[in-house]
């Protein structure tokens, strides 16, 4: 229970820290927000707003003979795909200037491309849009997806209070770190990468800001939030070199996938190499971040009740932690690369059964190089945490 006692001098830090970081968010947030001439017209994605589904009025099916022509094969009606269905609907919009109108919409299924959203029914939370007909002008709205952001903030919600339960006092200063950490990304280092900043500039003062701010609210002012970050800074930052290194000597373009094209089309003088830069740095971020309070923290307890301590037994105790750390830490690295592009290496694979081509697709490589410099990273952050711990906990008070 001691540890669930505000002091002070820690609650002191974290109202200067969150002062800090909401003028360093409000003035990041007007150099880099977005403006009308920031934006491709040609890309722009128009409106959508929310409504729910009040009633369904008719069902029809597509039954002409319309072919579609798909790379070396044909989609015809007499095919085993399910001909195109237009569902119309009733829908109130729930929100923006037309909140509460009752309006006419359609949902398309076309299965040619897919397998489309599940049929509306009356009570549905959807996403609509509105466009114009060429022909007579008038306003015709479309279903764009099933409204989930519900069940998302619902999801949301459980893991906050799911944290504030296990961690009390340390739960409820993760969330407003996280919290300070998400909107700093969205409102200040993303829009910074589409107006065209310096990507490798924000990248490292995001980086070292939100390691500052995240270490100084969760832990306050102490030895071990100092050794932590310290350890972190060391770890990003040899993972950034990496980066760099690794960048230049395999000739990374950074065209990945269809998204980077979109990207360059969207704004072309973005450095979508830079960007390649700035995932793995960002990426990267959180597991350092971890191995570095984990290997802070251990020692600190050490220096509690450890009795005759030496510089030279603190460095290898704090070496040994970080020998049974680094495994899982990496692992967890790894794993996460590898689970969010499952889709793309299954689809590849499928496609290819050639390894040599597979591993020398830019979008295999850049997720091979993201892996393995975040792990080099994680790998050196415990030797620099483990150094300054031993060094500061041997220092008198």
């Amino acid at each position: 229970m001691k540890e669930d006692k505000v002091k002070l001098t820690d609650l002191s830090v974290f109202l200067i820290v969150s002062v800090i970081t909401i003028v360093f968010i409000i003035v990041g947030y007007h150099i880099c927000k977005m403006d009308d001439t920031d934006a491709n017209s040609d890309l722009s994605s128009g409106t959508y707003y929310k409504a729910k589904i009040e009633s369904i009025t008719k069902t029809t099916t597509g039954t002409d003979d319309t072919s579609y022509q798909y790379d070396d094969s044909t989609v015809s009606a007499d095919s085993n795909v399910p001909p195109t269905k237009t569902i119309y609907f009733k829908a109130t919009i729930l929100n923006g200037p037309d909140k509460g109108t009752t309006v006419d919409g359609t949902q398309v299924l076309d299965y040619t491309y897919g397998t489309p959203d599940k049929e509306v029914t009356q009570g549905n939370q959807i996403i609509i849009s509105p466009s114009q007909d060429p022909d007579s002008g008038a306003t015709v709205w479309t279903m764009i997806s099933y409204n989930k952001i519900n069940y998302l903030v619902g999801l949301l919600v459980v893991f906050l209070v799911i944290l504030i339960i296990i961690g009390r006092l340390k739960g409820f200063t993760t969330i407003i770190a996280l919290i300070y950490s998400t909107v700093i990304i969205f409102t200040i280092y993303i829009p910074s990468i589409l107006k065209g900043y310096n990507i490798y500039l924000s990248t490292t003062i995001v980086a070292v800001f939100i390691i500052f701010m995240s270490m100084l609210i969760i832990n306050g002012a102490n030895k071990k939030t100092w050794g932590a970050i310290i350890g972190n800074i060391g770890g990003v930052a040899i993972a950034g070199l990496l980066g760099l290194l690794a960048n230049k000597v395999m000739g990374i373009t950074g065209m990945v996938d269809e998204n980077s094209m979109f990207l360059k089309t969207y704004n072309n003088g973005i450095d979508l190499v830079g960007v390649v830069w700035g995932g793995i740095v960002i990426g990267s971020l959180g597991a350092i971040m971890d191995i570095s309070m984990t290997i802070a923290s251990a020692m600190h307890e050490l220096s509690e009740t450890m009795k005759n301590k030496t510089f030279g037994d603190m460095l290898r105790s704090g070496m040994n932690i970080g020998k049974d750390a680094i495994g899982t830490m990496t692992n967890t690295l790894v794993l996460a690369y590898i689970g969010s592009s499952l889709a793309v290496v299954l689809l590849l694979m499928a496609y290819s059964r050639s390894s040599v081509y597979l591993f020398n697709m830019e979008m295999i490589m850049v997720q091979i190089i993201q892996a393995v410099v975040g792990s080099i990273g994680i790998l050196f952050a415990v030797p620099i945490t483990a150094l300054f711990a031993a060094r500061i906990y041997n220092k008198d008070d």
